[in-house]
């Protein structure tokens, strides 16, 4: 295991111990295999730092099977995990890929854990929708964890970041906060694949939003007739124009708006009652 955050192998011990001391592992199970043999431990986490990417990756597959299966639930393993997933994506020691990989399945759990009645309710598509007590302030959490990862300063690439916007597009119940803090990252964001993902997230949070509904819906209006700073000039025919348009800031993401608009316009749609 690498030392997170590039910190020493103090950092890395108590990173270690708290993966034993802060994880309810009776939790962290296959819904498949009886125990003991479905039972996991510490060492699932531990594997995920690995610098090895066939070993982060089986690490990740497994991690994502305990915490939402076939992504139509929030298990009880993922309240349990869900600091350390986030410490992975915050952590440049982990592989970059699994980083994104983890992003993914935040995203699913965030899903099922908004679909999931406030109680048990009826099986809806051959699937059923639940989620642990322990979820809505674990998630809550991991969300506030999650923020600073948007700043341009942080370490990783603009796939993490865009998946991050991913991430807090389904925190709904934080709608106008995140709203806010989207359109203001978007005039900083270097990269078009991030800023087409702030683009996307305000869409989602739009319908849930009472007080940015309207900027966000405007805002996105602006988005999808602007090109941003145009088309790249030609180095060789213009060195000159090129430069200058270098040294410009603006993203030209009206294919994204366009959908993103359609979504912040779209009704919100209503959970099914418990029978």
């Amino acid at each position: 295991m690498k030392d997170a955050g590039g910190a020493g192998g103090g950092a890395r011990g108590r990173l270690t111990a708290r993966f034993a001391t802060e994880v309810d592992w009776t939790k962290v199970v296959d819904p498949y295999i009886p125990c003991p043999d479905g039972q996991y431990g510490p060492d699932l986490l531990e594997r995920l730092w690995s610098p090895d990417l066939r070993t982060a990756d089986d690490a990740y597959a497994t991690l994502h099977f305990v915490c939402c299966g076939d992504g139509s639930s929030v298990r009880p393993a993922a309240p349990e995990v869900l600091p350390f997933l986030v410490e992975a994506v915050r952590d440049p020691a982990v592989v970059v890929r699994v980083r994104t990989q983890i992003l993914e399945t935040l995203v699913v759990l965030a899903r099922a854990g908004n679909d999931a009645p406030a109680k048990p309710g009826p099986r809806l598509g051959g699937r059923w929708r639940t989620a642990p007590a322990a979820w809505s302030a674990a998630w809550d959490r991991a969300v506030d964890a999650l923020l600073p990862l948007l700043a341009a300063d942080v370490e990783g690439d603009e796939d993490v970041r865009a998946g991050v916007a991913s991430v807090l597009a389904r925190a709904t119940h934080r709608a106008d906060e995140l709203i806010g803090r989207f359109l203001a990252r978007f005039e900083d964001e270097p990269h078009l694949s991030a800023a087409e993902q702030l683009v996307l997230a305000v869409g989602e949070l739009a319908p849930h939003a009472v007080g940015l509904r309207e900027d966000a819906v405007v805002w996105l209006r602006q988005r999808t007739a602007d090109a941003g700073k145009g088309e790249e000039p030609d180095m060789d025919d213009d060195i000159e124009a090129w430069i200058a348009w270098m040294e410009q800031h603006g993203h030209d993401v009206r294919p994204a708006a366009v959908l993103a608009l359609r979504r912040a316009l779209r009704p919100l749609r209503r959970a099914p009652r418990p029978l």
